[in-house]
């Protein structure tokens, strides 16, 4: 009984039985559980691939969309570009002059859609960047001046060849290229890229970043600022010196102003005040966090890609960027061709009474040439702001008056020192201050001999004089 019950308690045989009868249905139910996570897997896995080769098309799409407006006249695709920007890393890439020693670049200005002559260029400043002396000249273009437009059209302003190239082409990039052309015409200077912007885009894209801080030198009032809307003028626009901020239609006003009173009422103030509004962008735009500034990057992309233009390839501009990091380039002469040159006078056309720049009575397309061959020298000279003592020792007022003439066109300071001493043959030139562009200037400008020793005969005060010239009877003949 005992054994019976412990038999039928323990239940051995038929557990056995009942428990094998059920393992394989166990089994199945674990092989079908096992394969139903993995095929769940799999197709959420399949539908992330899917989303992700979505949005990498939508990213390409636009990345591309957005590249093709930004760099014109290029029929390269995305990945293409993507290339390109690699080989202007590694320096595979030679930008056009870069060989020769100076990379001609031709920025402009324009008005855009919604203003008067949105075409023509308001703005036109030639970079010309020397990276083996690790220094950029920019030069401002006055928009009045005369010159020939291709394709039959004559004698026109300067700032139409962008707008009329555009005319005739509907393209920003032929449009680039009559603009350069022009003004390879006036300056002799082969120029291979530009860039242009127009308004709108220069107001949203300071206004995307909250606007920027700029140091005003000086304070000015501008009685006649253009109302592109109406037409007229604006109420008085007024900057008081000192840090200012800046939102992007003030940034705009600030950078476009050119009738105030003084020196801020010149095309070389406002160059310079348009260079301000460069740096102090490029400053705020570099400072913004890639990641929690994610939607202000890609708003501005969008920006730039609708008011942004430029025929330079990514990798060319990123060549740029590289060499002026590399060689350090951080001096930056501004200069502005405008009457005070003494080189361009203005004219009014008899045909049609139109205001327009040419060269003075003496001056040649030759003479406005040398201005931007030599801007580098010339720039460095208008930095140093020299004041000069010249004396005469030919006793020929005509020596003195051209060799007078010939300086102050530069906006030297000329002040006439008398001199008692015995006629010189040789034209001397004494650096009282450290000035060496004037000093190389007036050497060959005047055929002049530079001396170690003062010259006998004046009481120099160093807080008087930079440089002291002392014509001699020949070596004049260039400045008669």
């Amino acid at each position: 009984m005992k054994h019976i019950d412990s038999a039928s308690q323990s239940g051995r045989g038929p557990k056995i039985a009942i428990s094998g009868s059920a393992q394989p249905q166990q089994a199945n139910l674990l092989g079908s559980s096992g394969r139903k996570p993995k095929k769940i897997l799999k197709i959420i896995l399949s539908a992330i691939a899917v989303l992700i080769l979505i949005l990498a098309a939508i990213v390409i799409s636009r990345a591309t969309d957005l590249s093709n407006k930004i760099f014109i006249g290029q029929k390269t695709t995305f990945l293409g570009k993507l290339k390109d920007v690699l080989r202007g890393n590694s320096g595979s890439i030679k930008l056009s002059g870069e060989d020769l020693g100076q990379i001609n670049i031709l920025l402009l200005g324009i008005g855009g859609e919604g203003h008067d002559g949105p075409y023509l260029t308001d703005t036109m400043i030639l970079a010309q960047i020397r990276p083996d002396i690790g220094q950029i000249a920019l030069t401002s273009i006055p928009r009045d001046y005369l010159t020939e437009l291709p394709e039959g059209l004559g004698s026109q302003k300067i700032n139409a060849a962008f707008a009329l190239g555009f005319s005739r082409h509907k393209d920003f990039a032929e449009a680039g290229q009559w603009a350069e052309q022009a003004v390879e015409n006036l300056s002799g200077l082969k120029i291979s890229y530009f860039a242009v912007a127009d308004f709108a885009g220069f107001e949203k894209a300071i206004d995307k970043v909250g606007g920027i801080d700029v140091n005003v030198e000086h304070a000015f009032t501008d009685y006649e600022y253009p109302n592109d809307a109406t037409g007229g003028y604006l109420p008085p626009l007024a900057f008081q010196a000192g840090w200012q901020h800046m939102d992007g239609k003030t940034a705009l006003e600030f950078a476009r102003s050119r009738h105030a009173a003084g020196i801020e009422g010149s095309d070389f103030a406002r160059s310079v005040r348009q260079q301000k509004i460069i740096q102090a962008f490029k400053d705020k735009a570099l400072n913004l966090n890639m990641v929690s500034n994610a939607g202000t990057l890609n708003d501005l992309l969008g920006i730039f890609a609708d008011h942004f233009h430029t025929n330079m390839s990514p990798g060319e501009i990123l060549r740029v960027y590289n060499l002026v990091k590399e060689k350090n380039i951080s001096h930056i002469t501004s200069l502005s061709l405008d009457p005070d040159t003494k080189l361009i006078c203005p004219e009014i056309q008899q045909d049609n009474g139109a205001y327009v720049l040419v060269p003075c009575a003496g001056k040649t397309g030759a003479d406005v040439q040398n201005f931007f061959k030599n801007a580098f020298a010339m720039g460095s000279l208008y930095e140093e702001k020299s004041v000069v003592w010249m004396a005469n020792s030919t006793g020929n007022a005509a020596i003195y008056q051209a060799a007078d003439k010939k300086l102050k066109s530069t906006n030297l300071t000329v002040w006439e020192a008398p001199y008692g001493g015995k006629p010189l043959s040789q034209t001397i030139v004494y650096q009282v201050n450290p000035k060496p562009a004037t000093v190389e200037y007036i050497k060959n400008t005047l055929n002049a001999t530079e001396v170690t020793l003062p010259p006998p005969g004046l009481r120099i005060d160093k807080s008087r004089v930079d440089v002291v010239v002392i014509l001699g009877d020949n070596g004049n003949s260039a400045a008669r």
